[in-house]
């Protein structure tokens, strides 16, 4: 353990003591995200196994959102940090079947804001740039829904994780980037019937845009 340190150490001395150009960069950048991923279908069976309601995943909408960003670039090597607010409204339709009256589908959206903090590290070469990096999200304020459902419960946490990959151009002041955002969270993996987690646990994948102005 101790000859790791010292590797690390002196890989961290040796990069710092290069005699390179270093610069900073702050800007304020627009992206747009598209997720997309696939509907899916749950049913929620009563202790008899008897069918109470059958809800389905639609859909995500991730509204467009302004990020501060700072980077570091020194040699080939760059650092990027991002400070966000996103707002996704994932949408589902759901019957309820323990009523005869109306078995036609009726609709829910889940809306739910978080802060994101994004980190990219990587390749800088000439005015683009080659990394990937986590992705950290806090969430500030989310509603709930199927409140008409009975022995129905979200478990939510304030906390998800993800990481994205990405590339970038700088064009003087003018900043384009394109990713692929992998989420380690399900869709809608907080849902549970009767006790047993019964969510939707495939993870959101998103492609992001932006377009940004560096100072």
């Amino acid at each position: 353990m101790r000859q790791k340190i010292k590797y690390i150490s002196l890989v961290v001395f040796i990069f710092l003591s290069i005699d390179a150009k270093t610069q900073v960069y702050f800007g304020l950048k627009a992206n747009y995200a598209l997720s997309f991923n696939r509907s899916a279908e749950i049913k929620y069976d009563d202790r008899f196994d008897f069918l109470d309601y059958k809800v389905k995943f639609l859909d995500q909408d991730i509204s467009p959102t302004i990020t501060a960003f700072i980077f570091y670039t020194k040699d080939i090597i760059f650092l990027q940090a991002e400070l966000g607010y996103r707002t996704v409204k994932t949408r589902f339709s759901f019957i309820d079947f323990r009523t005869a009256d109306n078995l036609m589908p009726q609709f829910d959206n889940k809306v739910k804001r978080s802060i994101m903090i994004p980190v990219m590290a990587g390749v800088s070469v000439d005015r683009f740039k080659f990394g990937l990096g986590p992705v950290l999200s806090f969430v500030i304020n989310e509603n709930q829904i199927f409140q008409s459902f009975e022995m129905f419960e979200e478990r939510s946490r304030s906390f998800n994780g993800g990481f994205r990959i990405g590339a970038s151009m700088q064009l003087y002041h003018l900043y384009f980037d394109f990713s692929f955002e992998q989420r380690f969270n399900g869709v809608a993996e907080s849902f549970y019937y009767r006790g047993d987690n019964k969510g939707f646990s495939e993870q959101s994948q998103l492609i992001n845009f932006g377009l940004g102005y560096l100072f």
